[in-house]
């Protein structure tokens, strides 16, 4: 009997991958299961990677749901590692990577336990978390150590402009694997960006990403997308949010008038509340 996955996939030709995500267990909006909800029932995806900020309980939370669960896509554990030298998405985890530690280091950590490593929305100019062309530079002189792969779309704000920059620069100097992630802090940005593949499943995505068969499509967020993660920000900082909480209303108050001043904040007001939010994704 075929499996969810394998049913989907014998309908294209190729797979759809969304290899960069976040979740309440580091800065996102959804929980765990509001994204697994989100990607079941409003994309078509059938492999996505949850890639926290210098965590992994999420994404192993995630695995261990989808396995117990008949989800038509598969879970890979990743994470979102703060290198010296800017963000590394982390991919077929067991282990954390620790944060702080050297670009070739993390490499290295990711490789030992069978991973992947892709940098994550290289080449932007003002995002401080973006790896350089320098850096870049200095593993293609590596060959030991270098990544499998480049994010040349990045869904967020920290892929415009240097999405384009990445792509050109991968295929013409790096001619590593190619890779689209929506970067998705709220669930219904996922998918905006996404990696295109041969074959269905999280092994033949592994080897498309080694054999650097892959492809990178989509888009950005929309405005909404802004909207709901600057807001949730605003009232909980960028702490992880998976404990449960609640935001009051005087705090997302505050919030929407300091993010969008008065003239927006029945705009703002009535989105949160179609969301059905009292902490947006948070419970």
């Amino acid at each position: 009997m075929l499996s969810a996955t394998d049913q989907q996939g014998q309908q294209r030709a190729t797979g759809l991958a969304d290899l960069h995500m976040h979740t309440t267990y580091s800065d996102g909006v959804g929980t765990v299961e509001e994204t697994l909800a989100y990607i079941q029932w409003r994309t078509a995806l059938d492999v996505i990677a949850i890639t926290d900020h210098d965590t992994i309980e999420g994404a192993l939370r995630a695995r261990d749901l989808a396995e117990r669960q008949s989800f038509p896509f598969e879970v890979i554990v990743g994470e979102e590692v703060s290198t010296r030298e800017g963000h590394v998405l982390t991919l077929f985890l067991e282990k954390r990577i620790p944060p702080g530690l050297s670009i070739e280091r993390t490499i290295e950590m990711a490789h030992a336990q069978g991973g992947l490593a892709i940098i994550a929305h290289p080449f932007n100019p003002v995002f401080r978390h973006s790896v350089q062309r320098p850096v870049v530079d200095r593993l293609l002189r590596q060959p030991d150590l270098h990544p499998d792969g480049i994010e040349t779309l990045n869904g967020s704000f920290a892929g415009i402009g240097s999405s384009r920059v990445a792509q050109e620069l991968t295929r013409t100097i790096y001619h590593w694997a190619e890779t689209g992630g929506s970067d998705a802090h709220t669930p219904s940005a996922i998918g905006c960006a996404m990696t295109r593949y041969p074959g269905f499943g999280v092994e033949a995505l592994r080897q498309a990403v080694l054999q650097r068969a892959t492809s990178a499509e989509g888009s950005y967020w929309r405005p909404r997308e802004y909207v709901t993660y600057v807001s949730h920000t605003l009232a909980y900082g960028v702490a992880a949010t998976h404990e449960p909480t609640t935001l009051s209303p005087s705090a997302l108050a505050r919030a929407r008038r300091a993010t969008f001043g008065r003239l927006a904040q029945r705009r703002v007001a009535m989105l949160i509340e179609s969301l059905d939010v009292t902490g947006v994704g948070i419970r």
